[in-house]
């Protein structure tokens, strides 16, 4: 039999590809968190709580370049940049001095960096420091005295004179500043820029953990666990004047569900501005965990992707909006729905445009115990060749990776081919062959052509699947063209929308008997079925719904005998099973008649 069998998708994915891969390029490792990611000069500078750095590929202890809380990455390989070794400390608590923001002049120039440290190299940096991003050269503390406090959050103004910063400080060049300041980046001086943030979201500490600034310059927008902006209700972000710190009027203090929601990443392109939130406690349906796009002039909202699982970072590039969060539900965007267990995408990826979500599902994974491998994604960044994915996982897409990668442009292949049994029956002359779909990390709509033995020129049948890496589904063609008394398998070739392809394993050789014996009453019965390709596991022999015995497969074969049976006709039936696989195949009955001695 040949045909053709199409199914609608289910979901409602956007139709155009990613600009990026699902499956990741090669990127050196961080033996720790990694909290936040830059791309400029031809490196990757990742910021955080780890102590050494390895290449891509070793194992943890193998390859350790000893490089802590900040390190360079060739943007190309991946590999471990050594010569950029700068030495971090926190000599007024002795505790890690992790790096936490990280920010780049609009040039690409000049790195800037957050944390809780105060020395870099032996010199003075409190918890702010700049470097060159061609060379790793450090430039310097910023401002005259940084500040007394961790910084969490970094923006560069598009004329990269101005530095905001926000965090958990009181002060910054000596002057009183609460977790928000700014510095003259030519003078070294603090600006009157001092916007005041209050009234904590409960269980978390008061601070700001992002911030943008609009493309004209003219707005600065803050997001963190608190209620109130210069004394104004603001659910955990606000857009405040670039010069005087003073809230924009016409902005809602509503875009995030009080008392519990709060915002935790900005990007801004042009006139948007991209907010992503969090909410822990509510647990109410309309808590915003998503992506809202809102107009950075008057605050109208654009389009709301609701996605339910934190949200961590975005990234623009393209037609994309890349989001790192805990995602577990994007129904209603279009995308994943919730699933029993329960799965979680480390990144995925909005069209820009309107909110829809686009094929990509990233996934990481953690070690029990380890909680902070359990931490998927928390910053990324690009330069437009790659995207960096910076967190904290044991994993990537199943395979060992720790806390950084990074993905390139492009259409990866099926990540998961498909895999095909078979079944037949006593008597049939057809064969049914029930595949097991494959999945795609950056695309859905998946073609199978199914063929018959060892030919690849004309399928039995093509099916077109719309295929998730979070879901295990079936469908079964049947074939009428085969022989009683002959053996085949079964391949399936799946390919993508931009033609990569993956060929299944074999099938189980199915042999399509009609078989029937006659033994004497006293007399043992012997069984036999052939599994042809099958190479191992075992069969199970069945007799009116109930199992009579089991055989390994030896050399194909698997051999039962069975004691007297009494007179009368018995039908039994073999069942064939890879334990290393979803390979299986139902090998037909076989019907004995026990006659009188």
């Amino acid at each position: 039999m040949a045909g053709t069998l199409a199914v609608t998708p289910a979901a409602a994915y956007d139709a155009e590809h990613t600009a990026m891969r699902g499956m990741p390029s090669p990127m050196g490792q961080a033996n720790g968190p990694v909290w936040a990611v830059e791309v400029a000069g031809g490196r990757v500078y990742a910021g955080g709580g780890f102590t050494s750095t390895r290449p891509a590929g070793s194992a943890a202890g193998s390859g350790e370049t000893g490089q802590a809380y900040l390190a360079a990455f060739d943007a190309t390989t991946g590999a471990p940049v050594t010569s950029f070794a700068p030495r971090l400390e926190n000599d007024y608590t002795g505790g890690p001095a992790t790096v936490f923001a990280t920010a780049l002049s609009p040039d690409g120039r000049t790195l800037y960096v957050g944390g809780d440290f105060n020395r870099v190299d032996g010199q003075r940096a409190e918890h702010l420091a700049s470097f060159d991003t061609a060379t790793g050269a450090f430039l310097g503390e910023v401002g005259r005295n940084g500040v007394d406090g961790t910084v969490r959050s970094l923006a560069v103004s598009p004329d990269g004179r101005t530095l905001y910063v926000g965090g958990a400080f009181s002060r910054a060049n000596w002057s009183a500043r609460r977790d928000l300041a700014a510095f003259d980046l030519t003078t070294g001086e603090l600006t009157s820029w001092a916007p005041v943030v209050s009234d904590n979201v409960s269980n978390e500490a008061l601070r700001v953990v992002s911030l943008a600034v609009s493309g004209d310059g003219s707005r600065v927008f803050l997001a963190g666990p608190f209620r109130k902006v210069n004394g104004a209700v603001a659910q955990g972000f606000m857009a405040v004047d670039a010069s005087t710190g003073q809230n924009v009027a016409g902005w809602r203090a509503d875009y995030l569900l009080a008392p519990y929601n709060w915002g935790t990443a900005l990007e801004t392109v042009g006139d948007t501005v991209y907010l992503g939130a969090r909410d822990d406690v509510s647990g109410s349906l309309d808590r915003k965990e998503g992506v809202y796009a809102i107009d950075a002039a008057s605050g109208a909202v654009r389009w709301y992707a609701r996605c339910y699982g934190d949200t961590f970072a975005l990234q623009a590039l393209g037609n994309d909006l890349y989001v790192g969060s805990h995602a577990h539900d994007c129904a209603d965007a279009g995308g994943m729905p919730e699933t029993n267990p329960r799965t979680y995408l480390a990144v995925t990826a909005l069209n820009r445009g309107n909110g829809q979500v686009k094929p990509y599902f990233v996934q990481t994974s953690g070690v029990s115990g380890q909680p902070d491998t359990m931490l998927l994604t928390r910053a990324l960044a690009t330069d437009g060749q790659t995207l960096v994915v910076g967190g904290g996982f044991a994993g990537v897409n199943g395979a060992a990776q720790a806390n950084l990668v990074r993905f390139t442009p492009g259409s990866a292949p099926p990540d998961r081919a498909a895999w095909p049994s078979v079944r037949t029956c006593w008597r049939c002359s057809y064969v049914d062959v029930s595949v097991l779909e494959a999945s795609d990390r950056d695309d859905v709509d998946l073609t199978y052509r199914i063929f018959r033995g060892w030919q690849t020129d004309t399928p039995i049948a093509t099916v077109t699947r719309e295929s998730v890496p979070y879901a295990s589904e079936t469908f079964t063609v049947r074939d009428t063209g085969v022989t009683p008394g002959s053996s085949t398998y079964y391949r399936v070739l799946v390919t993508d929308p931009a033609g990569n392809e993956v060929m299944s394993v074999r099938s189980a050789t199915v042999t399509l008997t009609a078989s029937s014996r006659t033994v004497r009453a006293g007399q043992p019965v012997r069984l036999t079925a052939r599994v042809g390709h099958g190479q191992g596991g075992w069969v199970r022999f069945v007799r009116d719904g109930r199992t009579v015995g089991r055989a390994r497969v030896v050399d194909g074969r698997a051999r039962l005998r069975l004691p007297r049976l009494p007179e009368g006709r018995w039908e039994f039936a073999a069942t064939w099973r890879d334990p290393d696989s979803p390979r299986s195949a139902t090998m037909g009955k076989v019907r004995v008649r026990v006659t009188g001695s």
